[in-house]
């Protein structure tokens, strides 16, 4: 009863553990790529219109010496911690001056530079582009340096209870996908996704421009490893009708049995899972339903990554 979850977990361990550096500190379930990302420079132009003038055709980042490679810590003093949270910080800067603390041969270093403004795809419409802020750098995955098991046992403890705080909101975050898609807010990017929204971020991964194929590559196992950590973290909740409910319930059988054993009482007999039907009839339509309304969402307003 729980050979699922636990193939899904061993699948995240042995992708994590051939893959996952030991410089990393998070992850996400839903964006587990994430934590193996530094940042490179575009070392070329903004594109698409930007308001940037004949004589200043570099990227800021560039202008601003940063280097293929470099390390970005921090962003206006706000520690960087994750890709998102960089690139919202940098659509929102606009032309402003922007500060920008980096890593380079194990040196810290501080710049100050101004971003442009270029069109880019709209978070929410990826069909349509907006005039936001742009630096001029992208992610890129380090290289594959592991740091053991019992490293990666700790990372993916760290990522299960990560996992179990996004369970606990799960409700409320596919509620707001909900809200998203009648178009009362909007998606939050780093909200749920369903299998569909899993493939069009890794097909936009694989199509991506100005990647390497080992980081692509390296990009759709992550996202493999993730989906599968959260889906095993998610069999094994202790309600049926799931994996863990059903062990939950041999535990309980086997617990009252050996307490009838131990003093001496008749044998209960196997318990009667028919009793809580109605408690599964209604969480497997819950689980549908927040299926649905995902599948819905990835579908009406997407997540993208560009």
């Amino acid at each position: 009863m729980a050979g699922g979850p636990f193939v899904n977990l061993l699948i995240a361990f042995v992708i994590f553990g051939g893959i996952l550096p030991p410089t990393a500190t998070q992850l996400s379930a839903t964006r587990a790529w994430c934590c193996l990302m530094s940042l490179a420079v575009w070392c070329r132009s903004p594109r698409m219109g930007a308001s940037a003038s004949p004589d200043d055709q570099v990227a800021p980042a560039k202008a601003a010496g940063l280097e293929k490679g470099d390390r970005l810590l921090t962003v206006d003093g706000r520690k960087i911690t994750s890709w998102t949270m960089l690139t919202d910080h940098i659509r929102d800067n606009a032309n402003d001056k922007i500060t920008l603390t980096y890593e380079r041969d194990g040196q810290v270093h501080t710049t100050t530079t101004n971003t442009t403004v270029a069109a880019r795809p709209d978070l929410n419409d990826p069909s349509k582009t907006v005039q936001v802020g742009f630096l001029g750098v992208s992610p890129t995955i380090g290289p594959p340096v592991t740091g053991g098991p019992i490293y990666t046992l700790g990372v993916m403890g760290d990522l299960a209870t990560q996992s179990a705080q996004a369970l606990l909101k799960l409700p409320v975050s596919v509620y707001r996908v909900g809200l998203a898609i009648v178009g009362v807010e909007k998606r939050d990017p780093n909200g749920p996704v369903s299998i569909v929204g899993g493939g069009r971020i890794a097909g936009e991964t694989t199509s991506a421009e100005g990647f390497p194929v080992k980081e692509k590559a390296l990009s759709l196992l992550m996202l493999i490893a993730g989906f599968n950590f959260f889906i095993g973290i998610l069999n094994l909740v202790p309600l049926p009708p799931l994996d863990g409910g059903r062990i939950a319930g041999a535990l309980y059988e086997a617990v009252r049995r050996g307490l009838a054993r131990l003093f001496g009482r008749p044998d209960p007999g196997y318990w009667d899972e028919a009793k809580i039907m109605p408690l599964v009839y209604g969480i497997a339509a819950t689980l549908m339903i927040m299926g649905v309304v995902l599948i819905v969402g990835d579908l009406v307003v997407p997540i993208s990554t560009t």
